[in-house]
């Protein structure tokens, strides 16, 4: 059940990013290509976008997909894995049971950018409501944005 559960929230983090157009390898600066390999030395299944003016790159580390972001110059900004309930602190746990009472959890990415900034991203629905929430590791809602179901 819990590969299950790892397998559907790595198709809805890939999912996700619909909206960033895809890369070739060729057309990606080496300065990304470079930081990215430094980064991500064992990464398989690698796949490059634009997403903004950023380039996000998909991967496998490990069998666990993530993703990470990285400016034109090689400077790495940011990283996503993709995460099950079950993993999360109890911290995000109960704030996320005692704030979103009756809420399913989907979608769980643990986020790590420069200088050790640590979150916790989710999406929560019920029924037709539905939110994207970032939490501390200390369970604080940092952002709490409506989706559409």
């Amino acid at each position: 059940m819990k590969k299950i559960i790892v397998l559907f929230s790595a198709c809805m983090l890939f999912g996700i990013w619909g909206f960033s157009q895809e890369v070739n390898a060729d057309k990606v600066p080496a300065a990304v290509k470079e930081a990215f390999t430094k980064k991500f030395p064992a990464a398989t299944y690698v796949k490059y976008e634009m997403e903004k003016k950023d380039y996000e790159v998909k991967f496998k580390d490990n069998g666990v997909g993530m993703s990470a972001n990285f400016n034109s110059k090689g400077e790495w900004l940011e990283t996503e894995t993709v995460m099950i309930e079950s993993d999360l602190p109890k911290e995000v746990l109960t704030s996320a049971a005692t704030n979103f009472v009756g809420f399913v959890m989907t979608e769980i990415t643990k986020v790590e950018g420069p200088d050790k900034v640590l979150n916790y991203e989710m999406n929560l629905k019920k029924g037709k409501v539905g939110y994207e929430v970032k939490f501390s590791p200390k369970g604080e809602i940092l952002k709490k944005t409506p989706v559409k179901s």
